[in-house]
């Protein structure tokens, strides 16, 4: 809204027919007239004003304020009473004012005047002249040369110019409401131009015949066009003759939703969601419409972000400093900078996933999705409408509409294929046409759909045996197995046990707002020696369960699981004195343990006065359980 404190009246009326306007009416009426600002500054030049006020009076400063101080009581009349002010001025003079008003500010006044009712007396004259200052005789005969007028005359010519200022104040209202309605006008289309250049989707304009008036620059960036060659094209020559639901819209004023379509780019065959919305005139009558298309690949994108289809890990999370960990950390390192197909072999539990984050996050695609796909955990008849999507009525409970499947939402980043080795036969078909061709096709569809993705697998079997006993394509495999990296399991990098403990431990300690500062050394001797046959994942979940039984902030082997502490491995305890030592000192161990047990049983029952339950209760276990270790170690209630 424009503010009243910065409207001037210049900028809302036509001074040029106003002073046309002001000398006619002069001329013909036989008065003086003047428009001025509110501040005094004239807007038109005066009109028959007299040589008595222009040359003798206006040239005195003391004349000169008192006419200004005349023409404010003047106006300020006006305003007061609603009507046109007749006054005398202080040189006896009648002059009138009509005020020019906007939403109850005073913008500017019409005056007129400089007229006479009566002829002044000489002596009035002379003491007028004497008082400002100027020469008597001048003053007294050019006052003489000033028109007596009628006061009847007078009135009438004060009512005309009342009644223009009023056509002013109302013309000057329209013309403020003019600019208000011209500024917010302005301000609306940079609101929608902002919009509609900042818009994350491709918008194109058409008018009533299907030609583009204007697009945007994401636009642009999809037809990798620049704008000058899209506009005042047929959009049906530009999104192709597959579109008829487009010119339903400017034709028919059918708007469509969300419609899967595939341009024919410069940069190839491109997918996109696209939406349209007719445009219609003040009388309802169709002007054109608006387009908007939204690339398939930045649907999936966020739907990836929303779901957690993101790498996380990076080469910098594995942890360990054994030569077979670094070498595998080289070569999947090295995997990264090209764009072959990854096989990564392994037990479970060893981080194959995790190296596979790692490969994604240091690749040129690193900015796209990450999509894991379980192979072994998707039921067999689920796994093409999974991996490929489906489309609406493919078969019985298929959801409206359809639905994407991985390696679209894979496409600009990277699918992991875990669990590989389960795949059943006739899907290994169809992965091999992927991989070839970079295309799918949707389940109970014939449109092919363009993805670009890595494929990276993971096994946990030997997939060459597999090949061999049948199970598994021999094409397949050679196509996968561009770049083979085997995970050594935890058991041949124990150097790297303590490392990965006490990272977890520190990790997790301060998740769970634990601190555990000190590790007894004969743990890490336990945790060495054991063969971990479900490698990190296994440590992971003992380090939990130590964190979650260990009451003080030193971690000793009565933390440990009991199948840790009586674990006998004969490839580290081989036979001869050396074992028989260990085998010594274990059992040492395991009876220290065991009595430190029986007096904890006996403290908690003397506390509860030989109460069972209670004493259970107190030790956090069942009563049975206390019953168990109380027979075994001879304790008796």
């Amino acid at each position: 809204m424009t503010k009243m404190s910065t409207v001037k009246l210049q900028d809302l009326i036509d001074s040029s027919f106003l002073q046309e306007f002001q000398d006619n009416f002069a001329l013909s009426v036989g008065v003086a007239s003047l428009i001025e600002d509110n501040q005094g500054q004239a807007i038109t030049c005066p009109s028959c004003f007299s040589t008595f006020c222009k040359d003798i009076i206006r040239t005195s400063e003391v004349g000169l304020k008192r006419c200004l101080v005349d023409d404010m009581r003047g106006a300020a009349e006006a305003m007061r009473t609603g009507k046109p002010a007749v006054y005398q001025c202080h040189a006896g003079l009648i002059d009138f004012a009509a005020p020019i008003i906007l939403n109850g500010k005073v913008l500017g006044t019409i005056f007129g005047g400089q007229v006479l009712t009566e002829q002044l007396s000489e002596e009035h004259c002379r003491k007028n002249a004497k008082e400002l200052g100027v020469n008597s005789d001048k003053y007294t005969a050019s006052i003489k040369e000033i028109p007596v007028v009628a006061k009847e005359k007078i009135q009438a010519a004060a009512k005309v110019l009342f009644s223009v200022a009023n056509t002013l104040s109302k013309n000057a209202y329209q013309a403020l409401k003019l600019k208000e309605n011209n500024r917010e006008i302005a301000l609306s289309y940079n609101r929608l131009e902002n919009i509609f250049n900042t818009m994350s989707d491709g918008v194109l304009i058409i008018d009533d015949k299907g030609i583009i008036k204007q697009v945007n620059g994401i636009t642009e960036e999809i037809f990798d066009r620049p704008g000058s060659h899209l506009l005042n094209k047929s959009i049906k020559d530009l999104m192709g003759s597959e579109t008829p639901f487009i010119e339903n819209v400017y034709k028919e004023q059918a708007a469509y939703n969300d419609f899967e379509i595939f341009i024919d780019a410069k940069l190839g065959r491109l997918h996109c969601l696209s939406s349209g919305r007719p445009i219609l005139d003040d009388e309802g009558i169709i002007s054109g419409g608006v387009i908007i298309l939204r690339p398939i690949k930045i649907v999936h994108n966020l739907i990836n972000r929303l779901s957690g289809a993101q790498a996380t890990f990076r080469f910098g999370n594995i942890i360990g400093q054994s030569p077979p960990i670094l070498k595998s950390i080289q070569l999947a390192s090295q995997a990264a900078a090209g764009m072959s197909n990854v096989l990564i072999e392994g037990e479970s539990g060893t981080g194959k996933e995790v190296f596979a984050q790692a490969i994604h996050n240091q690749s040129s695609r690193r900015k796209g999705p990450f999509v894991a796909v379980n192979c072994g955990a998707i039921p067999r008849e689920l796994m093409i409408s999974e991996l490929f999507g489906y489309t609406e009525g493919a078969f019985t409970g298929a959801k409206r509409g359809g639905r994407p499947g991985k390696f679209e939402f894979a496409s600009g980043g990277t699918i992991f294929l875990d669990e590989i080795g389960d795949t059943p036969l006739e899907l290994q078909v169809a992965l091999l046409r992927v991989i070839q061709e970079r295309k799918i096709t949707r389940m109970g569809d014939n449109k092919v759909i363009p993805v670009d993705l890595r494929i990276i697998c993971a096994t946990n079997k030997n997939l060459a045996l597999e090949v061999d006993k049948g199970n598994f394509r021999q094409d397949l495999y050679y196509r996968l197995n561009v770049i083979s990296l085997k995970i050594p399991p935890l058991r041949e990098r124990q150097e790297d046990i303590p490392l990965i403990f006490n990272y977890m431990l520190n990790t997790m300690g301060r998740e769970w707002g634990k601190s555990m500062r000190k590790v007894d050394p004969e743990v890490i001797t336990l945790l060495k020696q054991y063969r971990w046959p479900g490698n990190v994942r296994e440590l992971q979940n003992i380090v939990e369960r130590i964190i979650s039984v260990a009451n003080e902030d030193t971690i000793k082997v009565e933390h440990l699981p009991e199948h840790i502490i009586n674990h006998i491995d004969l490839t580290i305890f081989p036979l001869g004195p050396s074992r028989n030592e260990s085998l010594r000192a274990r059992e040492i161990i395991k009876q220290n343990l065991n009595e430190k047990e029986r007096q904890q049983i006996l403290d908690f029952l003397l506390k509860a006065s030989g109460n069972i339950s209670h004493a259970a209760k107190q030790m956090g276990i069942a009563r049975s359980t206390l019953y168990r270790k109380m027979r075994q170690y001879n304790i008796s209630n």
